[in-house]
């Protein structure tokens, strides 16, 4: 019953994110008429929704931010933003850290959705933030799941900088390791992109072919070891949850 109307309010939030895409502002009651709800149900989603970050309001009409409708690089599949609002800002909650999707763009991994965590130290990133694909967890768990011809497509083309001590600049190693991200079905950035910063990512399927990633990401004081198993359990239950929601 509980998992029937997390669907239904799941549903009805995308239904009103959908909306605002498609129109100018609009006010509560524009909302309500158009898609059928009453005012207490509509009230408490696009609270939930400014709340998190995917809906502004200003004298008294409700916009998208930039989060959802104004980001600078189109996604991978156009439901992808819409569709994984709501189980990224469901597991950051939960988890008190930034939450991030990404898409592979030639050599790099380009951001393309941010929900900032609950803890006053995080990571801060924003839509449109690109980086080589080797050096993140983001561009290695997309570039792990990809066939071997585009895969090793990629890994011919890239330049493998070397941003600290701990990012792979052995093209032998790299693709080994690659190997090991297929098996556990994760990847962590284990302060390659930058020493300080940890980050787990899992990819996300649309029928059948990775298009992209969810990762999360916090200060290696927090983010310890010690919590990658937990945590990557959930990241991956998030990118399952997403990736069905797109192939339904």
């Amino acid at each position: 019953m509980m998992k029937q109307y997390e669907s239904a309010t799941l549903k009805k939030g995308l239904s009103i994110l959908e909306a605002l895409r498609q129109s100018e502002p609009m006010k509560l009651t524009d909302i309500m008429r158009l898609l059928g709800l009453n005012k207490s149900t509509t009230f408490r989603l696009l609270y939930t929704l400014e709340v998190a970050g995917y809906v502004k309001k200003e004298e008294h009409l409700y916009s998208l931010t930039e989060k959802v409708g104004g980001g600078t690089t189109a996604s991978a599949n156009p439901r992808l933003d819409w569709i994984a609002v709501p189980p990224l800002n469901q597991l950051s909650q939960e988890v008190g850290e930034t939450l991030y999707i990404g898409i592979l763009n030639g050599i790099n991994v380009v951001t393309t959705q941010v929900v900032e965590g609950t803890h006053s130290m995080r990571i801060h990133s924003k839509v449109g933030d690109y980086a080589y694909v080797h050096l993140s967890a983001f561009g290695k768990v997309i570039l792990a799941h990809l066939d071997e011809g585009k895969r090793e497509t990629v890994l011919n083309n890239i330049t493998l900088q070397k941003n600290t001590k701990n990012t792979f600049a052995d093209l032998h190693l790299l693709r080994e390791h690659l190997k090991v991200i297929r098996q556990q079905g994760y990847a962590i950035d284990d302060e390659e992109t930058e020493i300080g910063l940890r980050c787990i990512a899992a990819p996300i399927f649309h029928k059948g072919e990775a298009i992209a990633a969810v990762a999360l990401s916090g200060p290696s004081a927090r983010l310890t070891k010690k919590k990658d198993r937990a945590l990557s359990k959930k990241l991956l239950a998030c990118s399952v949850q997403i990736s069905s929601l797109l192939d339904k």
